[in-house]
Parts: structure tokens; C-alpha cells; sequence
């Protein structure tokens, strides 16, 4: 006599039994969405069978029995196999076949060889449901890790439908009403955006695996967005923008190597990695901007934020330093005198400076014909004055009096203020660079210099 299985319980109650089963971080949340959603999958399966459904004969309802009894997987999944190798045509062919996907996701985890048979079983449970959602969210999870960097086409075709699958089906399967009741809401919202951050993450590595980058940098900015809490996937985000060498997209991947090394919350990267990260970040952000000026702004953002604030940028060292030679440029061509210090010093500054110094500069009065220098003033007293010329907040210009100025012609020499000079140059320092006067004229201030000796400039 062949006798019916009560389905829906059987399944329903061995699923809740091993929910809390530990697995590997990488797959945590998917075994706790597959068991908080599997019992009501199967037990729909079950359901919407025919009341004829039977087992073929009491070999058959043994085997399927001992299936729903054993809590080891591995032991499990030999009952499963011999069953499906002694009857391949079953009535509860669906709900063997549930089995045999929520037992490799059990093993999947710790046993790197049951996930391509868990992939190949999540695809032929598709072919009756391609919207299903856990068949989907499995391939999404693990089809990268499978493939690796060098996919098969199939794979990539079968990661990237169940990618967009398991993003589509993400509202209806954490709806409100579906939430079990041993699970918070906090926990049912935070599954739903885990699920549409784990499709977005593999759509990024199909997108990768086809060096379509642009793609990829958009959906691991999706599931930024839907969680934050990644520290390995700000990482990868980093790493695929820093390639790119495009000083527009750099900052941003500086910026997630900073979210990276900063970020210690729920599947943060391990304190090791993060250390490493963080001293990846401070080597590469000196040396695209110049300096660390700034570094320890962006490492605050990143602590709170996964993805830059709008209008995030940091300048480039290349580029500030074409924007200083640019305004630089347009200062020696509006400024004839200061055209004629730069060259000085870009003489002095140089290997052949001595001689330079020596035939051209010592003794010269320079800038000549009634022509002045203008400085800004750093240090005064009535002896010695010290200016600023090219930069206004680095000295490089000593005027010296051999009789110290009157009080009231020295009040009139403040610190910070612009002041013209001309005069006989007496000697010179490369570094740090300083052009040392002796007696100069300065208009508006009554000097005792002597009368000028000096050669006029060549």
C-alpha cells in the first residue's frame, strides 16, 4: 500500500531546526535568509501538488524519511543522492530537489567542491521558477566565488540573470507580511538590503569579468548604497578606481581604501587587512596630491561614510602643480621686474649658480633704471630688513643698511607690508635660497646708504 507524506510539516519543521547552524562569514546571511524563507518555499511546493502525490514505494518513503530526520549534511546528502540515483523520477522530485540546494548551501561554506553542484542545482530548481528567490540569491553568492577570474561564458550568464533576479524579487520576499515571527524587523529589513547588496556585487564581478569597468563601478556603488556596511566591497570599489588612473575617478578609490582601513562594523575586511589598506591609503593620497595635507579629513568621512559626499575631490600634485606654473607664467609676463628676479634666481639656483653669480650678479645693481623689486616684508629693524619676493611667505631677500635707518624711517617698514627695493647685490645662498643686498634704495624711505658703485645689470 503506498502511503502520503505529510510534506508541508516535514520539510517546514527540519528547515527551522537548523537555522542556527555557524558558517563562514562570507555566507552567514545567506544560510540565515535560506532557512527563514525555505520552509515557506517548500511547504508552497508542497502544497500545490496534487493530493495523488505519492512515494513509489516504501524504499522511497524510507529514504525520504531519513532525509528529513538527519541533521548531518553530509550524511544528508548521501541519502539524497541515493535517492535521486535509485528513483530519478519521483513524485516529490521538487521537494528533493529543495533538499538537495538547502543541504549544499549547509556544505557549501567550509566544502569549496559542493558549491558548483550547489550552483548546477539552483539552475535546474530555476527552470520551474526562474523568479525563485533563494536558487538566484545562492548563484549571485557563490557563482563568483566559483568562477574566480576566469568564469565561463555560461557562468557569467547564469551569475548575471540571477544577480538582476535576486535584486527584483528582493521587495516581495522581505515583505512585511512574509517576516517570520522569531525575526525582528530591524533583521528583516537588514536581509532585504543584504540581498539586493549581494546581487549588486555580483553584477559588479560579471561586469569585471568582462572589463566593462564602468558597469562594474556603478553597481558596487549600488550596493554601497544599499549597504554600507562592506568593508570588502569599498576595497574592490577602491581598487577598480585607482586603476583607472583617471585623476576624476582616483579620489573617489582613495576614498574607499580609506572606508576600507576605517571601517571596523559588520563584515569589515579583518584588522590586518584594514592596517594594510590604511597604509595603502596615506602612501597613495601623498603621492597624488603632493602632501598629506588633508589625509586625515578624508580618513573622519570614511569612518561614517561608505561612499564620498557629493562634490568630493582631491587635487592632484600634477595638477597644482600646472596651476602654480600657470600663475606663475602670467606673473613674469605682467611683471617686468619680477620677471628679472625669477631669472636671477632660476641662474643662482642651478649648478652653473657661482659663476653666474660671480659675472652677472655680484656687485650689479639690479633691477636698474630706476626699476624696483617688490617684497613683502617678514622681519624689520633699523640694521636689516628680510622680505618675500616670489612666494610672499618664504624669505629670499635680505637688504642690509651699513648705517641703521632713523626710527622714523624704520616705522615706515612694517611687517606685511609690500615694499620696493633696488640695489647692489652683495652675495647669495642656494638652499634655502636667499639674495643678500647691502644698502638699497627703497622709495618713500630716507636711507644713509652711500653713494652706488655698482655695475649696472648686464
Amino acid at each position: 500500500m503506498r502511503r502520503r507524506i505529510p510534506v508541508r510539516e516535514v520539510v517546514v519543521n527540519f528547515c527551522f531546526r537548523k537555522a542556527a547552524r555557524p558558517v563562514l562569514a562570507a555566507g552567514a546571511f545567506a544560510l540565515l535568509v535560506s532557512f527563514a524563507g525555505a520552509p515557506v518555499a517548500f511547504g508552497q511546493a508542497a502544497a500545490a501538488q496534487p493530493a495523488t502525490k505519492n512515494y513509489k514505494d516504501k524504499d522511497e518513503y524510507d529514504l525520504f524519511l531519513k532525509v528529513t530526520q538527519t541533521a548531518d549534511p553530509k550524511a544528508r546528502l548521501q541519502l539524497l543522492n541515493t535517492w535521486q540515483d535509485k528513483y530519478p523520477t519521483s513524485d516529490y522530485a521538487p521537494e528533493r530537489l529543495q533538499f538537495f540546494v538547502a543541504t549544499l548551501q549547509a556544505l557549501a561554506p567550509t566544502d569549496p567542491t559542493q558549491r558548483q553542484p550547489l550552483i548546477d542545482k539552483c539552475v535546474q530548481e530555476l527552470k520551474a521558477d526562474p523568479a525563485a528567490f533563494l536558487p538566484n540569491y545562492y548563484i549571485s553568492l557563490w557563482g563568483p566565488i566559483v568562477g574566480g577570474t576566469s568564469p565561463s561564458a555560461d557562468l557569467l550568464s547564469t551569475v548575471d540573470s540571477a544577480g538582476k533576479a535576486t535584486i527584483a524579487a528582493a521587495d516581495a520576499t522581505f515583505a512585511d507580511a512574509k517576516k517570520p515571527p522569531t525575526t525582528s524587523a530591524e533583521n528583516w529589513a537588514k536581509f532585504k538590503v543584504g540581498a539586493i547588496s549581494m546581487g549588486h556585487n555580483a553584477l559588479a564581478w560579471v561586469a569585471v569579468s568582462k572589463k566593462d569597468m564602468a558597469t562594474a563601478e556603478s553597481e558596487y556603488r549600488a550596493s554601497l548604497t544599499a549597504n554600507p556596511d562592506q568593508g570588502t566591497v569599498s576595497a574592490q570599489l577602491g581598487k577598480l578606481l585607482v586603476e583607472t588612473k583617471d585623476n576624476k575617478k582616483v579620489p573617489d578609490g582613495l576614498f574607499e581604501y580609506a572606508r576600507a582601513a576605517q571601517y571596523s562594523g559588520p563584515s569589515a575586511v579583518p584588522p590586518e587587512t584594514r592596517a594594510n589598506f590604511l597604509k595603502y591609503f596615506n602612501t597613495a593620497y601623498k603621492d597624488f596630491h603632493g602632501s598629506a595635507d588633508g589625509a586625515q579629513q578624508i580618513l573622519d568621512q570614511a569612518k561614517t561614510a561608505a561612499l564620498p559626499p557629493a562634490g568630493f575631490t582631491i587635487t592632484n600634485a600634477q595638477d597644482l602643480a600646472n596651476a602654480s606654473a600657470a600663475k606663475l607664467q602670467a606673473r613674469i609676463d605682467s611683471d617686468p621686474e619680477f620677471k628679472i628676479w625669477y631669472a636671477i634666481e632660476s641662474q643662482l639656483k642651478s649648478d652653473a649658480g657661482p659663476a653666474f653669480f660671480k659675472d652677472n650678479v655680484e656687485g650689479a645693481e639690479i633691477p636698474g633704471s630706476s626699476q624696483n623689486f617688490t617684497g613683502t616684508v617678514i622681519s624689520a629693524d633699523a640694521s636689516k630688513v628680510v622680505l618675500a619676493v616670489e612666494d610672499p611667505a618664504v624669505a629670499d631677500a635680505t637688504i642690509l643698511f651699513t648705517t641703521p635707518l632713523k626710527d622714523t624711517e624704520a616705522a615706515k617698514i612694517k611687517v606685511g607690508d609690500k615694499l620696493p627695493f633696488s640695489g647692489v647685490a652683495e652675495s647669495y645662498t642656494k638652499d634655502p635660497y636667499m639674495l643678500t643686498f647691502k644698502d638699497p634704495t627703497i622709495p618713500g624711505v630716507q636711507t644713509t646708504a652711500p653713494a652706488k658703485t655698482g655695475k649696472k645689470k648686464r
